[in-house]
């Protein structure tokens, strides 16, 4: 790539227009209109239809001066004023089509245009002191992209760099691949720098990208690896027993998609935080991805201060627009790493403010449930939450696990019909309580309605077997009570592994 700006290449002049325009020159005055026309509008399509207009004017003309007899000039100028009529019409025409290829068309979004732009791009090797982590690809309708930057959230900016459609062909690119490269100077129309060096494609050399399978035809098992979650994480000065909780009564596996269902002011914040800081630190081989939509300020403040992951936001004063175009970003960025066979977790906060946003952003189609809600605003939410799997090892393993949190008691019938939409669709629910919350006993799980299916394929024999046990003891007890007991027993072990110990020996 040589790296010249777009209207450095669009300055050069095709040599076939002078070819085909010296011998109009010659003609009478109609035909020299249709040459100037042809050669103002710079189309080389049009310059090829005023030479076979002429050529067989020159043929014409030739036949007329075998027969003789007739007045060559008078028709000759009808026949010019016909010309030039028409030829200022296919001119008109070649200069409007001019204009929109070469990118200044009004009626286009200056994003979409291809302004030159569109150049091949070379592979450098990934130790190449020009070469940085440039951001996420986008691709657009149109077929080519842009790279948007984790600083903007991931939506465009002044700062995003241009992908041609023929370079995302070529190697095969999707939106939400992670691009290593390096970038051209910026066009002296101001648009965005075009790519000029491709490194690394989410991590991995760019040939990897052309032998990735779809993440659409990947075929899902159920979860039969756990996530530990248990760690030594305090709260205010005292043990922290949430994921210790969740291990042993609710446990989350890789490919688990699993709903937090959470009144207002029970701990649903402290409840994550949890669960990202025993991501972190029992399995560090997953991307950890934090997506917080329509959230307050200082909860996507207090969430990055803890250093968990990564942090992808979007606060309830930005537009509903801005929320479900950084949940898509993200969730492709996921699907993308698991393609590749990589573990990744998506921790959403939450599920019923994301449905909010589409319900105001999709267009409406005429139904509308109970509570004002659009039929039609559900599937995308739906996509999202349907991601999370684990893919058949045979097909090159990899899992998306999504934990999303669900309002509900909010006074809102809208919130009410989306958890009752999306209650049917994850395969773990941790069920926090207000009741609990009120009393000051923390973590608020329910035990007796949070529960895990096939959770057999996650935990061992003897944890199976103590989880049960102690559920059937505290079937009948209120779960503030039944809290109260469960904290006891773990009080007096540092490990569950110590408390399935001592339980089996019991039994």
């Amino acid at each position: 790539v040589d790296g010249n700006s777009p209207n450095d290449l669009r300055e050069q002049k095709d040599p076939r227009d002078q070819e085909q325009n010296s011998p109009a020159e010659t003609k009478g005055s109609g035909e020299t209109q249709v040459a100037e026309s042809g050669q103002n509008s710079g189309e080389a399509e049009n310059s090829s239809q005023a030479a076979r207009s002429e050529g067989s004017n020159d043929s014409k003309a030739s036949g007329r001066q075998g027969g003789g007899g007739r007045s060559r000039q008078g028709q000759g100028q009808g026949r010019g004023n016909r010309q030039g009529r028409g030829g200022r019409n296919r001119g008109g025409r070649g200069r409007r089509r001019s204009r929109d290829q070469q990118g200044g068309g009004d009626r286009q979004d200056r994003n979409r245009q291809d302004d030159g732009r569109n150049v091949d791009v070379q592979l450098t090797s990934p130790d190449e002191e020009s070469v940085e982590l440039l951001g996420i690809l986008e691709v657009l309708g149109s077929g080519s992209g842009f790279i948007r930057r984790s600083e903007a959230g991931y939506t465009p900016s002044n700062e995003d760099i241009y992908v041609g459609a023929k370079v995302i062909q070529k190697f095969g690119l999707r939106t939400g691949d992670e691009l290593n490269g390096a970038v051209g100077r910026k066009p002296k129309s101001g648009k965005s720098p075009p790519l000029t060096h491709l490194a690394l494609v989410n991590a991995k050399p760019p040939e990897d990208a052309l032998r990735r399978p779809d993440f659409n035809r990947l075929s899902a098992v159920h979860p039969s690896e756990q996530l530990i979650l248990a760690c030594d994480r305090e709260v205010a000065g005292q043990p922290d027993y949430t994921n210790r909780v969740i291990d042993l009564f609710c446990p989350f596996g890789k490919g688990q998609r699993a709903m937090i269902v959470s009144p207002s002011k029970a701990g649903k914040t402290t409840v994550l935080q949890s669960v990202a800081e025993g991501i972190v630190t029992n399995n560090p081989e997953c991307r950890l991805m934090i997506l917080l939509a329509d959230e307050r300020p200082e909860e996507i403040t207090d969430m990055e201060m803890c250093g968990f992951g990564e942090v992808i936001a979007s606060s309830f004063d930005r537009p509903a627009e801005r929320h479900c175009q950084v949940a898509e970003m993200t969730l492709e960025r996921a699907r993308r790493y698991v393609e590749s066979g990589e573990d990744v977790v998506i921790i959403l906060d939450s599920i019923t403010r994301l449905a909010r946003a589409y319900n105001t952003v999709e267009e409406g189609s005429g139904r509308t449930l109970t509570g004002g809600l659009d039929a039609n605003s559900l599937e995308k939410p739906k996509r999202f939450i349907g991601s999370a799997r684990k893919i058949d090892p045979r097909q090159g393993g990899g899992s998306l696990t999504i934990i999303a949190t669900a309002l509900v008691d909010t006074g809102s019938r809208m919130d009410q019909v989306i958890f009752e939409e999306f209650k049917g669709t994850g395969n773990s629910e941790l069920v926090l309580s207000r009741e609990l919350a009120d009393k000051r006993i923390f973590p608020a799980i329910d035990l007796n309605a949070s529960a895990t299916r096939k959770e057999e394929l996650l935990l061992d024999a003897d944890a199976l077997s103590v989880s049960r046990a102690m559920r059937r003891q505290l079937a009948d007890v209120a779960s503030s009570d039944a809290m109260n007991e469960l904290l006891g027993v773990m009080r007096r072990t540092r490990t569950n592994e110590g408390l399935i110990a001592i339980a089996s020996q019991k039994m």
